[in-house]
């Protein structure tokens, strides 16, 4: 393919794209839609696999050591577990820590049982938070043999059945979350086809008449593909502005509403990637790539039809 070919290709698509109106417009209006479709609920699924992980990783398997235990000796105890790739992190509570909390957690409930713990004595903890709850039962099975050795354990508590719950239900809510993405996946891409299928429709005499007039294959699809990717680089394009137009809505307006505060406190514990100008571009630019790929493969399926 040479330069010449090449400028009377990309002539011909700008063209096309001029002569077809109202259809442009529309095939622009899908697309936008189609990616704050694929945006709104890529976000949801996002989110609550951030929330699911949030809630896999706190600790279901505590260590209480008998008091008086030498803190050094926790130390390196907690240093050896970490050390397990199965394990994210392990948070210690002295023995004064764990009155505190003690105290805290009931000095509004329940005071008299508050100011009777003041001036006695807690086990210190070590709380085991994993990976992936996948993973609990090689730690358990970590920690009891240790049990069996070390005389600085008191107790070892954690519930095999709360854990598996929580497998199973995880499991579930990531797999409906899968199939329910690949369904709407599927909708969206046979959304945008038909769409397209109706614009080559609507130019099938113009494409006859190439084809009567010798026009190689190549020549007479490159610009219906083009024209595809080209729609469907706007509609990421204007997609991406309408949310970003809204995000800055809602963070200069809304943020200190009851709702937004709700919302913070609820999720802004879990682990957002940064929110720097580097990453922000790289999901823009994605979405660009993501709009040309899904306009290129819809419009190059529809125009087999047509052109053979």
């Amino acid at each position: 393919m040479n330069l010449t070919t090449t400028k009377r290709v990309l002539s011909n698509t700008a063209k096309q794209i001029k002569r077809s109106g109202w259809l442009a417009y529309t095939s622009m209006l899908v697309m936008t839609l189609a990616f704050l479709v694929i945006s709104i609920f890529g976000f949801l699924a996002y989110t609550s696999n951030l929330f699911l992980k949030y809630i896999e990783n706190k600790p279901h398997i505590y260590v209480f050591f008998n008091t008086g235990v030498e803190e050094d000796n926790i130390t390196k105890l907690r240093n050896k577990w970490e050390e397990n790739s199965n394990v994210d992190y392990i948070e210690y509570t002295s023995e004064a820590q764990a009155v505190q909390e003690f105290y805290d957690s009931q000095k509004n409930t329940n005071p008299l049982a508050a100011e009777a713990i003041k001036d006695r004595t807690l086990p210190a903890s070590l709380a085991i938070r994993l990976n992936s709850v996948e993973d609990a039962a090689e730690i358990i099975d970590l920690v009891n043999t240790e049990q069996e050795t070390n005389e600085d354990i008191f107790r070892v508590r954690y519930s095999e059945d709360t854990i598996n719950n929580i497998k199973d239900v995880f499991g579930w809510l990531r797999f409906g979350g899968a199939f329910i993405m690949g369904l709407l996946l599927i909708v969206i891409f046979l959304f945008t086809f038909f769409t397209v299928e109706f614009r080559t429709f609507n130019r099938s005499e113009e494409i006859g008449i190439m084809q009567l007039v010798g026009g190689s294959l190549w020549f007479i699809r490159a610009p219906f593909v083009l024209e595809g990717t080209y729609y469907g680089i706007v509609g990421a394009f204007i997609s991406n502005m309408i949310i970003l137009f809204f995000s800055l809505i809602v963070y200069y307006t809304a943020m200190t509403s009851p709702t937004m505060v709700f919302l913070n406190n609820l999720f802004g514990q879990l682990a957002w990637p940064d929110a720097s100008i580097m990453n922000i571009t790289l999901i823009f630019l994605s979405t660009l790539v993501l709009g040309a790929i899904l306009g290129t493969i819809t419009s190059f399926i529809a125009i087999l039809r047509y052109i053979k």
